[in-house]
């Protein structure tokens, strides 16, 4: 190999890791601004109270089913509760980290979408903590609901919500099954294998875990996902106004080529 083919190699593996550098330190900030915004955004607990309130009335109104006589009949066989707490403590942030690093190295088509899913729906979401504080139902006295990471472990929350960095306040709207539904979008879409399709389960899963938990109301997770779902349809908006061509509800690989 010439001196000169070499050092193109090396300019381009040189390349290519300061780009995965950058995209690093892209991902973390917007991560690490999420969090650190949703500790600023505390501090209104009677709005977050009254907010509580008002949500668990509308849900009644929809007909959504009673988080409190839900979780009610599961507790009737309490061995699954330590599973579900360590999945809402471990599973989330382990998992949208996995999936970035997958999309990025292995569905490098796929990551200028996912990169934009991901930094759109956390800005929505801070926004949203801001605007509608919101107690979860562990919190919301009179409905008998119990609180099932303090009472049987892991916590993810100090037992005084004025303490610690996380915002107890900040249940609306619910990442953690948002950015689940991204996951299984990503891995569905990109994927390769038939297995691919039992990533389905992971929403799903995500949802009934926060529900049965007393983290949040099923709006939260309806909410956490539409952002994801408004993410998405909107880097499919943006690519389809640079290609000139409609808005379809179904996207060419090639428009995943969109960048935040």
């Amino acid at each position: 190999m010439s001196e000169g083919a070499t050092l193109r190699d090396g300019r381009r593996v040189g390349g290519a890791v300061l780009a995965a550098i950058a995209q690093v330190v892209l991902m973390v900030a917007v991560l690490a601004a999420y969090e650190y915004g949703r500790h600023l955004a505390d501090g209104r607990p009677s709005e977050a109270f009254a907010h509580a309130r008002w949500l668990w009335d509308a849900e009644r109104t929809l007909r959504l089913p009673d988080e409190a006589e839900l979780q009610k009949a599961a507790l009737r066989w309490d061995g699954w509760v330590r599973v579900a707490n360590q999945y809402y403590v471990r599973v989330h942030f382990p998992a949208i980290t996995a999936f970035m690093i997958w999309v990025y190295f292995w569905r490098r088509r796929g990551w200028p979408r996912v990169r934009a899913a991901i930094v759109l729906s956390a800005a929505a979401a801070l926004a949203l903590h801001f605007a509608y504080p919101l107690a979860p139902p562990r919190m919301l006295p009179g409905h008998g609901l119990v609180d099932l990471m303090n009472v049987y472990g892991p916590s993810a929350y100090a037992s005084d919500p004025g303490e610690g960095m996380t915002n107890q306040f900040a249940a609306m709207p619910s990442l953690h099954v948002g950015w689940a539904l991204l996951v299984a979008w990503g891995v569905i879409r990109y994927g390769r294998t038939r297995w691919r399709y039992l990533i389905a389960a992971h929403p799903v899963i995500t949802l009934l875990v926060v529900v049965l938990t007393a983290n949040h109301y099923w709006m939260d997770g309806i909410v956490g996902c539409s952002l994801v779902v408004a993410a998405l349809w909107l880097t499919s908006a943006v690519q389809s106004l640079r290609d000139g061509e409609p808005v379809r509800a179904g996207t060419s690989e090639r428009r995943d080529s969109v960048g935040a």
